[in-house]
């Protein structure tokens, strides 16, 4: 009996070890998809700050050309919100850019998590060496 349960307790190890792989391999494909959004959001964010810009320099020529007084000041505070604006789209596709790059490193992780677990579950278990995860001792 002592060697069937054995082979029981190996089939159970290599299945859970082959449903932790797919799992990550999900969590790597969901990654992936969250670093397609967030490059496309650094990517909007970029064109918005592109087309501000051209709202600024277009408010700089009301500003000196406009016809009216309440023309020109209207165009000169206007000018000067959307260069704010400029400046905070810049730095939210900074953001997003680096978001983008950190769940692509995420995606690379799991991945890699995801092809250890499945070749663990080919291997036979190494008793008594297994060491515990980064951070569990000293608690």
């Amino acid at each position: 009996m002592t060697s069937q349960w054995k082979a029981e307790e190996t089939g159970s190890r290599e299945r859970a070890l082959e449903l932790r792989a797919e799992a990550r391999r999900l969590e790597s494909l969901a990654a992936r998809a969250q670093a397609e959004a967030y490059a496309a959001l650094s990517q909007a964010c970029a064109r918005r700050a592109q087309a501000l810009k051209a709202v600024v320099l277009a408010d700089q020529s009301v500003a000196r050309l406009g016809g009216s007084e309440y023309e020109r000041t209207w165009a000169l505070h206007d000018g000067q919100r959307a260069e704010i604006h400029v400046e905070l789209m810049e730095r939210e596709a900074s953001i997003h850019a680096t978001q983008a790059r950190r769940a692509e490193a995420e995606a690379g992780r799991a991945e890699a998590e995801a092809q250890v677990s499945s070749q663990k579950a080919h291997l036979s278990p190494i008793e008594g060496l297994a060491s515990p995860p980064p951070g569990a001792q000293g608690a």
